[in-house]
């Protein structure tokens, strides 16, 4: 565990990030707006139906995900993650779409997504709210090394549950 309770600049920008949009157009887009950000660690998938076993094999840090896809639509994409993640997993998705109503920002926050942003996206917009949930996401992986660390030592003093 590092002594920072914060992430640096550095070590958010090793983050893995997963693409997961079928309009080619807009992924070149995020991967540029990624590349000016020093972020070097991204993935992108133009087939939804792909999404589950890149996220498998990629284990990202933060997802990018588009709502109005074919196939498999965002909502059935981040079900799919739900339904293999343990209970105790943190991994944010930024819900990205087109469809600018409250009741479909409501509608994808209620399913799981962790933020939502509006296509076309902002550059300073978009990498603000990204570099929010990798904040977050390595917050949440300090806390889960402080537990378990906290578990040893109880276990090791006889004081475990």
């Amino acid at each position: 565990m590092t002594s920072n309770l914060f992430p640096t600049e550095q070590q958010l920008c090793t983050a893995k990030i997963l693409i997961i949009d079928d309009e080619q157009a807009h992924v070149r887009v995020l991967e540029w707006a990624l590349k000016q950000a020093k972020f070097a660690n991204y993935l992108s998938v133009t087939d939804s139906t792909q999404a589950r076993d890149e996220f498998v094999r990629y284990n990202p840090d933060l997802v990018l995900l588009d709502l109005n896809m074919p196939k498999l639509d965002g909502f059935d994409v981040l079900q799919q993650f739900q339904e293999m993640l343990p209970p105790d997993s943190f991994i944010p998705v930024l819900m990205l779409t087109g469809d600018n109503t409250s009741e479909l920002r409501a509608k994808a926050l209620t399913a799981g997504a962790h933020d939502f942003l509006n296509k076309p996206l902002d550059y300073t917009e978009v990498m603000l709210r990204i570099r929010n949930l990798l904040r977050t996401r390595y917050l949440f992986r300090q806390a889960q090394e402080m537990k378990a660390k906290f578990d040893l030592m109880s276990a090791a003093s006889g004081t475990a549950k």
